[in-house]
């Protein structure tokens, strides 16, 4: 699953004090990377048995792939209850609940408008979409429109042709799955990473990157201890027309790139799939409305900005 709402790698890995006894697993997933740095008795088969589930949910969260549930939910028009996998619906409910509590700066059925800004599966465009495909695209959004069932789980689009992307969410929700996997095998020290949102279990030591900067420039290091930080950045992923440089980062409201000057937000949380989403819905917000709902949520953000 290529990202299309969410920043990617931003984060850099700054070793701990067990350094000499630590082993380094990963692989790629989701269009990125993932890597696992555990102790060295940790077992054997972690990479094959982590590799795999990387690979089911992938067939089930991405909107890259034509064959993923969530790719054959989307090209359904049926307004009845289709039964999708477990997993979806936990995300989904995840997606909701953090657009809700940001005053839907994130919006899982944001899917459209991925696709008309030139970020999604169809491939980057040239020049930015007009009012009219803007206001047409917005029209097929709304949170409102999709309805959750846990038993069975389903999903029903109150619109048929509504559709989802969870990405924003994805990567984090799957970290979590992995650290309960890893501590169900024993393996209760360890720092893992996808695609630069990091978890870590123990203490250990990760710098934020300054934004667009050269890799490996921390501009500043912090100490997690059983926490995880995402961050969600606009530098990276963008396109330049009629010479105006637009964001990959888009406010489900408006249905358009940002356009403040907020460059990336960091968030520190116990859920790392929390800590992504709210990232990414913090950062749509801007400097203002997001650190007022940071505020009121408690949310523990570090924020860089643009120079005017």
């Amino acid at each position: 699953m290529r990202r299309a709402l969410h920043a990617l790698l931003i984060l850099l890995l700054c070793g701990c004090s067990r350094e000499e006894r630590l082993i380094t697993l990963g692989g790629r997933t989701m269009g990125t990377t993932w890597n696992l740095r555990a102790d060295a008795d940790a077992q054997s088969t972690l990479q094959t048995d982590l590799q795999q589930k990387l690979d089911t949910w992938e067939a089930i969260l991405s909107h890259w792939r034509p064959d993923s549930a969530l790719s054959r939910f989307n090209s359904s028009t049926s307004t009845d209850w289709v039964v999708v996998p477990a997993e979806l619906i936990e995300v989904v409910e995840l997606a909701q609940q953090i657009g809700h509590d940001t005053e839907h700066a994130l919006d899982v059925t944001i899917a459209p408008l991925v696709e008309l800004w030139g970020f999604g599966a169809q491939g980057k465009r040239d020049s930015p979409p007009t009012a009219a495909e803007i206001t047409t695209a917005k029209a097929r959004c709304g949170w409102q429109h999709l309805q959750i069932r846990q038993d069975p789980p389903a999903l029903r689009k109150t619109r048929p042709d509504l559709q989802i992307n969870v990405s924003a969410v994805a990567e984090g929700w799957a970290l979590d799955h992995m650290a309960r996997f890893l501590e169900s095998k024993g393996v209760t020290n360890f720092l893992l990473e996808i695609g630069g949102e990091v978890l870590a279990r123990g203490e250990w030591r990760v710098g934020i990157q300054t934004p667009g900067a050269p890799p490996g420039e921390a501009a500043q290091a912090l100490q997690l201890k059983d926490q995880s930080i995402a961050t969600s950045g606009v530098y990276r992923q963008n396109f330049t027309a009629e010479g105006k440089q637009r964001s990959h980062i888009l406010d489900p409201r408006a249905g358009r790139p940002i356009e403040h000057n907020l460059a990336s937000v960091s968030v520190v949380h116990s859920s790392a799939a929390q800590a992504d989403g709210y990232a990414t819905a913090l950062l749509a917000l801007g400097p203002a409305q997001g650190r007022r709902i940071a505020e009121k949520l408690g949310l523990r953000v570090v924020w860089f900005e643009r120079g005017k």
